[in-house]
């Protein structure tokens, strides 16, 4: 009997399937050589502590095998070196390779996890379902206190200081991670935020954890607590945004003035777990923090923070490019509003837009219809009839001649309108600029501000960088965006947050250059882009 021929689409994909192997086995050999050459671990070392033959773990080092697929490796192997880390060299090399940029992180748990991911990319998914029964089998190494409680049989652990909530929470997530299931979270803390962002690693894992729970479908219900400081206000947009992007939060905030000496932290996974702590004054080394998986305690728990929720209103609407549209009506609100509109950003307003770069957008793939849109806008925004509604103030952090040069100058709000990511050509943003000094030249309700390009941020005191545009204005709101993927725009009307962005704008505004100054300073940088145009269009 003949043999049926193999269709080469099928050889091909054998092929390739056979390539795909060969690279996985490459990848994890030159990971575990690079982990156990640091922390000087030997074959039988590394064999004796995941139970393999110190022979297997050889043919893995060499890429003669791959990873076994009849039992866990990764975890237990990240949880091996992660205990195997102890000198500031060993640290600093790791971090290198496996996060640069970042510190390493302070306690097992942490470093287990990253090492785990790291092992994990490029070869298979992170298991957090081996990780969370690794983390639960190895409690005594983390130092902590565990009690059981007879009554539901459940653990309830205490866990000491910031470094201890950290813990505390990467096991909270990590549990919650591993059921691969819909959680909903019920979140509140008005305790100091430092526990969060003081180790950076701590703060990317955290996030990553959350991000986890959403596409599980998870569900996040938190109550902001707005009587924190502007810097750390910042920083909560900043690092949540990206989860309010998804949909999946709804955000609060508890409308009445509160003393805050009794600070109080409630994470609440329903029906599951829930982290407890409360701090008087200043976090300290011996602060307990409690996590509970006790049914009893939980429930209790949950009927605490929806009493406190009962309380609670909305604190911003979130809008994506599946719901847009809704914007018109706060669009309208700004415009109706009396007094100054201010925009912080890296380029003019959409009011300063030539109609002429609204048509050149409007050639590109999928933006037939954007000068309409822009018209639109316009009127949403920014005019009464032909006159303008109000006075505009544009905070430009001009980008560098570079970034303009390479296309990577993103048009505002066109990735939420519904139209494709839009990136302005070195000749349009001139155009746009050249149309905003136009305006401030001849208009007394158009101006622009530039902080020096080595201006202070006049909160945290660092060098401005915008992440995110903001439009304020004091008696309509503030909306916030940014380039990110998922995209989103947040709107609120809550009056302290919107006086707190107001006030960090006006910072701005106060310590401006004077208007010739600040003129002559934008005739200069469309000179020299416009130079930049003329030498590459020479190339």
């Amino acid at each position: 009997m003949s043999r049926i021929p193999v269709p080469d689409a099928d050889w091909h994909r054998a092929g390739r399937i056979r390539e795909r192997k060969k690279h996985m086995k490459h990848v994890i050999a030159d990971k575990l050589n690079f982990l156990m050459k640091v922390t000087g671990t030997k074959n039988n070392m590394l064999g004796r502590a995941l139970s393999f033959d110190a022979s297997h773990i050889s043919r893995i080092r060499s890429g003669q095998r791959g990873l076994p697929s009849h039992r866990e490796f990764i975890v237990p192997a990240a949880g091996h070196f992660a205990r195997a880390v102890t000198t500031t060299t060993q640290r600093n090399v790791l971090a290198r390779r496996i996060c640069p940029g970042r510190k390493w992180p302070d306690t097992a748990e942490g470093a287990t996890l990253l090492i785990a991911e790291w092992l994990s990319e490029d070869v298979q998914t992170l298991d957090y379902a081996s990780l969370h029964r690794f983390l639960e089998e190895n409690d005594a190494m983390a130092g902590e206190v565990t009690t059981d409680l007879p009554a539901a049989g459940a653990a309830t652990k205490f866990y000491m200081g910031n470094e201890g909530k950290r813990q505390c929470v990467i096991r909270f997530l990590t549990d919650l991670a591993a059921r691969r299931e819909p959680v909903t979270l019920l979140l509140h803390s008005e305790e100091n935020m430092a526990w969060i962002y003081e180790k950076p690693e701590f703060a990317r894992q955290w996030g990553q954890l959350l991000v986890t729970l959403l596409q599980q479908g998870g569900r996040i219900v938190i109550v902001h607590t707005l009587s924190r400081s502007f810097e750390e206000m910042l920083e909560a947009v900043t690092k949540w945004a990206p989860l309010y992007a998804t949909g999946s939060i709804e955000p609060y905030y508890y409308p009445k003035l509160r003393d805050n000496l009794f600070r109080r932290t409630l994470f609440i996974a329903r029906d599951i777990s829930a982290i407890t702590a409360c701090t008087t004054g200043d976090p300290g080394e011996n602060r307990l923090n409690m996590l509970t998986r006790d049914a009893v305690a939980v429930k209790a728990l949950e009927q605490e923070f929806h009493d406190f929720l009962s309380l609670c209103r909305p604190l911003m609407q979130i809008f994506t490019s599946d719901n847009f549209i809704k914007l018109i009506p706060v669009l309208g609100s700004f415009r109706k509003a009396e007094g100054e509109l201010v925009q912080f950003h890296i380029t003019p307003s959409l009011v300063t837009l030539p109609d002429e770069v609204a048509e050149s957008f409007s050639h590109r793939p999928g933006c037939e219809g954007f000068a309409d849109f822009l018209a639109n806008h316009k009127r949403w925004l920014f005019k009464q009839g032909k006159a303008p509604a109000h006075a505009v103030t544009d905070v430009l952090c001009l980008p560098g001649i570079d970034a303009v040069m390479k296309g990577m100058v993103q048009v505002p709000l066109t990735h939420l309108s519904g139209f494709p990511s839009l990136y302005y050509t070195p000749e349009e943003f001139s155009l746009h600029l050249k149309s905003a000094l136009s305006q401030m030249e001849r208009s007394n309700t158009y101006r622009a501000v530039l902080p020096n390009p080595d201006a202070l941020h006049p909160v945290t005191g660092r060098t401005v960088k915008p992440t995110f545009s903001i439009v304020a204005s004091r008696q309509a709101g503030v909306m916030l965006f940014s380039a990110m993927s998922p995209a989103a725009l947040f709107f609120t009307k809550e009056a302290n947050l919107s006086s707190a962005f107001c006030e960090y704008l006006d910072g701005y505004i106060k310590n401006a250059a004077p208007r010739e100054e600040t003129l002559a300073k934008l005739r200069q940088y469309i000179i020299e882009l416009d130079e930049a145009i003329g030498k590459n269009n020479r190339i």
